[in-house]
């Protein structure tokens, strides 16, 4: 394309257009097209042709200065899909990139449209985020979400040089009126007493490794026995599986060594090793947890007892949920438990050794070196908690 345009300026009642040349991707193939679009209102301040030149200007610099790419002038929803999936489909996770496509296809791209990627401005992302809302109902941890995989696009875009300036998204704001998400369940220890006298088997042993050794759903579901140092007391996380993907934990502290405390080493005792995976589905594969949490656990915790009988038919019986048992919150919700109990009883700085955070990560990763021992001093506390619920049943 030739350089320094100055483009054609025309006016059609109250608004004036702009016309140039620009390259343009039509079915793979760079070609060179003539494109016009709308650049202003007529008002004072844009009277004549001279006053919206500058307007015009400002369009064709980039194009001018050679910082136009052709792959610019495709849809937001063509980029994201041709150029971008494939590009972050190798590099990152396969969990992530599920997350990605799945927030893509349910809240962004019903509602871009077909603008292209070098038209789309900070006041256009305001106006997507607000209709996502107003459709989705989105909580403002959701529109996050939304908003940075669209950051993450256009970071792509300009990392390839496809686009030049300023991200568009960078500045745009969550609307005020969208509600924060609910908050989330940290288990208590008379709660986590309920569920270790209630759950049996393998769901037993997955909430008392979640919930003792501080272990993201994935990394439980990865961890082997080869991994667990019955002697030192030690569980090294190695790896995190997902669906049937084994990958790197989440972040390279992550990998690191866990203590274990009395009441996990003694319920991994019990456990039955028939596969190298310490929570083996039938076929020695790791268990599905969502499965897992969905016919075993829930029912478990929503079991129904006995409530008031009655003086006629047996079958005029009442039943209610026993209020004693905790509802399920979700995995999760173990890892937090552990987190807010560690604190409580020792320190801040237990509860983020265990947890492996990355802020406070004082292990190598891929090597088992020492614990930190306000670690072991408070996982030890903690499981004393449970002395006399991991043999005996419910606490007194």
């Amino acid at each position: 394309m030739s350089k320094n345009q100055t483009g054609y300026v025309w006016r059609v009642g109250k608004s004036w257009y702009g016309r140039w040349y620009r390259d343009e991707i039509e079915d793979g193939i760079t070609v060179r097209r003539q494109h016009s679009e709308k650049l202003c209102e007529y008002s004072n301040r844009f009277r004549s042709k001279r006053d919206v030149r500058t307007v015009l200007a400002e369009k064709l610099l980039p194009v001018n200065e050679g910082r136009c790419s052709a792959e610019s002038t495709m849809t937001i929803v063509a980029y994201t899909e041709r150029l971008y999936f494939p590009h972050a489909e190798s590099e990152l996770k396969a969990s992530t990139i599920c997350g990605y496509r799945g927030l893509w296809k349910m809240y962004l791209k019903p509602h871009l449209g077909t603008v292209s990627l070098r038209d789309f401005t900070c006041g256009q992302a305001c106006q997507l985020l607000n209709k996502i809302h107003h459709v989705h109902e989105l909580s403002r941890k959701s529109l996050r979400h939304c908003k940075g995989l669209l950051q993450t696009i256009f970071a792509h875009a300009k990392q390839t040089d496809v686009l030049a300036g300023d991200n568009p998204i960078q500045g745009a704001k969550i609307p005020k009126k969208a509600k924060s998400a609910g908050k989330t369940h940290a288990y208590s220890t008379s709660e986590m007493s309920m569920m270790l006298h209630t759950l049996s088997g393998t769901a037993k042993t997955a909430i008392a490794l979640m919930y003792f050794a501080g272990l993201r759903p994935g990394e439980a579901r990865g961890v082997r026995w080869d991994d667990y140092h019955e002697k030192k007391r030690i569980l090294s996380v190695k790896v995190s599986v997902w669906r049937k993907e084994e990958t790197a934990p989440k972040t390279e502290e992550s990998i690191s060594p866990v203590p274990v405390n009395k009441a996990l080493a003694e319920i991994l005792s019990a456990v039955e090793r028939s596969s190298e995976y310490i929570l083996a589905s039938p076929s020695a594969r790791p268990i599905d947890l969502h499965n897992l949490a969905a016919r075993t656990i829930r029912p478990a915790l929503e079991r129904c007892v006995v409530c008031k009988e009655s003086k006629h038919e047996e079958t005029d019986h009442k039943f209610e949920r026993d209020p004693s048992l905790p509802e399920w919150k979700g995995f999760y919700a173990l890892r937090r438990g552990i987190g807010t109990a560690l604190a409580d009883v020792d320190s801040a700085m237990a509860a983020k050794s265990v947890l492996r955070h990355a802020n406070m990560a004082t292990t190598t990763a891929h090597y088992v070196k020492s614990v930190d021992a306000s670690a072991i001093r408070g996982l030890d506390k903690v499981s004393a908690l449970f002395d006399n619920t991991t043999d005996s049943g419910r606490p007194n």
